[in-house]
């Protein structure tokens, strides 16, 4: 197999990597706005440190908080010679226990209260009086070592694992970085949770690389997301589409935004359009996945309607098939000879390396014997007046692999009449066979459609899907 030489040389990386565990360059500035100091951040990791050296050898740890402090505290922790951490997509019992069987930790480090699979300790993280040691007095991860163990609950909710080593995160981390020139300067605020990929890389690593401030608060509704915006006169939004759509309408006001950043799905051009017309800012959308890390990025207010791939990364496309190889694919995916990646997309190459993003291999299902793309489902029913998001999602039917479309739709029934909504531009069988119109499309913590709770809604009434609007 064909070895990607990266971004980084061996050297370089492993003289970022050295930077990072000698300890804060300036320990006075703040890591998390009005509250936590990087020399403070640093304290904690030790804490850490030294209150897992006790815990089972070989054993991963399990990390259960949402705060971008202990995050970084415990990834420094685990860099600096400590064990491999598992940051579950929920703290319920249920998936804690789930991810207990999967990967045997004993030992849980959370700022909140969770309860603990049987056996299980837990610690509570705290700056305590440890210092950070220098980083010959520790046996630090190498590159090839594994950092973190991501569990997702998956597009279909179905949970899976993705590993990633310490060269998956930092090159990734750096790359932002310098793409961005993010800078010590810099303040963040995020709609998203740090224990996803995008939150983790552009909420912790990246603003913990540059020195960088990130606020406190995890806003996610319109006003409350201006109102930390302004409170920390912040510099980087880093949200999702979803978020992007509520503030579309919100009467933002010129900030001290420079730049907005958006992942975790297809950012509509016109929710990009009225932030960049609000603030002043671009917002660069990014596309990738736990897996594989960011691949691609476009800018819609600087005139870029594809994606190009980001810095370090090189794609090739092959029959509407994108394949990626880079530094941050995750270890165990299956690489051709060349090293590429085959990702689970259909695109359709523009020139210029650039690629339009036509749909997911598994957004294209069978009805009645014939392919039907479920964004285009969605794309044709937002078209519609009142209309301001929706998604089409399939339920198997029957044998073999047939289906039944259905879609839920977000508006307001002074403005939406589902009884006479028309969908002429979608061929007969490519029409939801029910539709549902909601105030508001349920949404994860990632900030991502909750299709489990969707799907829900269709159930609830009826197994065979309640009726709520006829095939038109």
């Amino acid at each position: 197999m064909e070895t990607f030489p990266g971004k980084y040389s061996e050297r370089e990386f492993a003289s970022h990597l050295g930077q990072l565990l000698t300890g804060p360059r300036w320990p006075h500035r703040e890591f998390v706005a009005g509250r936590l100091t990087y020399d403070a951040l640093y304290a904690m990791g030790a804490c850490l440190r030294s209150a897992l050296e006790s815990g089972g050898v070989g054993r991963p740890v399990c990390l259960c908080t949402h705060d971008r402090a202990v995050m970084a505290a415990a990834l420094l922790s685990s860099l600096a010679g400590g064990p491999t951490l598992v940051i579950p997509y929920a703290f319920t019992a249920g998936v804690l226990d789930e991810l207990h069987s999967l990967t045997g930790f004993t030992t849980i480090v959370s700022d909140t209260h969770v309860i603990a699979p049987a056996g299980c300790r837990c610690i509570q993280p705290s700056t305590g009086p440890d210092h950070w040691a220098a980083p010959e007095s520790f046996a630090a991860k190498t590159g090839d070592s594994v950092w973190v163990g991501l569990f997702t609950g998956g597009s279909t909710g179905a949970p899976r694992m993705w590993t990633k080593t310490v060269r998956n995160l930092l090159a990734e981390s750096l790359s932002i970085v310098a793409h961005y020139g993010l800078a010590s300067s810099d303040r963040l605020v995020a709609t998203v949770s740090p224990n996803h990929i995008y939150g983790l890389l552009y909420t912790v690593l990246a603003p913990l690389l540059a020195s960088a401030s990130v606020a406190p608060e995890t806003p996610s509704f319109p006003a409350e997301v201006e109102s930390v915006v302004k409170e920390s006169n912040a510099s980087i939004l880093v949200s999702v589409p979803a978020h992007y759509h509520g503030l579309n309408g919100h009467p933002l006001t010129p900030c001290s935004l420079r730049l907005g950043i958006s992942s975790g799905g297809k950012l509509a051009v016109e929710d990009a359009a009225a932030f960049t017309q609000q603030t002043g800012a671009d917002v660069a959308e990014i596309y990738g996945s736990t897996e594989t890390g960011g691949i691609a990025q476009r800018v819609r207010a600087t005139g870029q309607r594809n994606f190009q791939p980001c810095p370090g990364i090189d794609i090739t496309i092959n029959a509407n098939r994108l394949k990626v190889r880079s530094d941050y694919l995750s270890p165990g995916l299956p690489l051709d000879a060349e090293g590429f990646f085959t990702v689970g997309d259909r695109v359709r190459a523009d020139g210029g390396n650039r690629f339009e993003l036509l749909s997911r291999q598994d957004g294209i299902v069978k009805v009645s014997g014939r392919r039907v793309d479920l964004e285009a489902v969605r794309e044709s029913l937002k078209r519609r007046p009142g209309i301001t998001d929706a998604l089409a999602i399939a339920f198997p039917v029957g044998r073999g692999r047939e289906n039944l479309v259905v879609a839920i739709v977000e508006g307001s029934p002074d403005t939406v009449d589902i009884a006479s909504l028309r969908l002429d531009d979608l061929e007969l069988y490519a029409r939801p066979r029910y539709i549902k119109l909601v105030d508001k499309i349920p949404l994860t913590p990632a900030g991502k459609y909750d299709r489990k709770s969707i799907e829900a809604l269709f159930r609830s009434r009826d197994p065979i899907l309640e009726r709520d609007a006829p095939n038109r």
